[in-house]
């Protein structure tokens, strides 16, 4: 569940991290900044990364949670001057994973439509990156509706994010491959010249 997001009355946007134990006083609190637009957050439980959007502005925010002190601490912010009315998390299966992309948001902009953000962490390797890509949830339930009313509490299932993986079934169902108009046109061009080449070796050997 992601950290509460509140705005005291001098518009000062903050975060806050609490114990659910002692609720007293919170663990720490971070200063965002000063504005009225209300927070949206994001947590991916996989890297343990909350992405902080702000309506009717253009920034993202993006910290990282620990075990201990500091409790969160900011890694960067992307910022753009065009504003915000809403944004959403796309599930963690459609990222460029071996593009190293950890999160991708969709932003709805005020007259630009939908706009993708992507957060990529940089690395020099072409292999996949198991560090940053652990096993992620999977696009099924992990129990029935009967189940969930009757009071389960099952931890979800997940699978590899690896492509490898994927393709041999050990991550889920393979992606479909689709073909462009140009790539089949192409292929069309080489079985006719094919096609005709055959014919003509045919026709050399007599055979009708």
């Amino acid at each position: 569940t992601p950290p509460p997001c509140a705005s005291p009355r001098q518009s000062q946007r903050e975060l806050k991290i609490w114990d659910p134990k002692m609720t007293n006083a919170p663990l720490c609190k971070v200063d965002i900044d000063q504005a009225a637009g209300v927070i949206m957050p994001f947590f991916d439980p996989d890297t343990k990364m909350l992405y902080l959007a702000g309506k009717g502005d253009g920034n993202v925010r993006y910290y990282e949670f620990t075990d201990s002190e500091p409790w969160a601490f900011g890694l960067s912010e992307f910022r753009s001057t065009t504003s915000c009315k809403g944004m959403c998390m796309v599930p963690k299966r459609a990222n460029n994973i071996m593009g190293c992309e950890v999160s991708r948001m969709l932003k709805l902009t005020p007259n630009n439509g939908v706009q993708a953000l992507s957060f990529i962490v940089p690395r020099k390797s072409d292999a996949f990156q198991d560090d940053i890509f652990p096993d992620s949830a999977k696009p099924e339930p992990a129990h029935t509706a009967d189940e969930w009313m009757a009071g389960s509490s099952k931890a979800p299932l997940t699978m590899s994010l690896d492509p490898m993986k994927a393709e041999a079934g050990g991550g889920g169902k393979p992606k479909k491959r689709f073909r462009t108009m140009t790539v089949v046109t192409a292929e069309l061009q080489e079985a006719e010249k094919r096609i005709e080449y055959l014919e003509e070796k045919l026709k050399a050997a007599g055979i009708e």
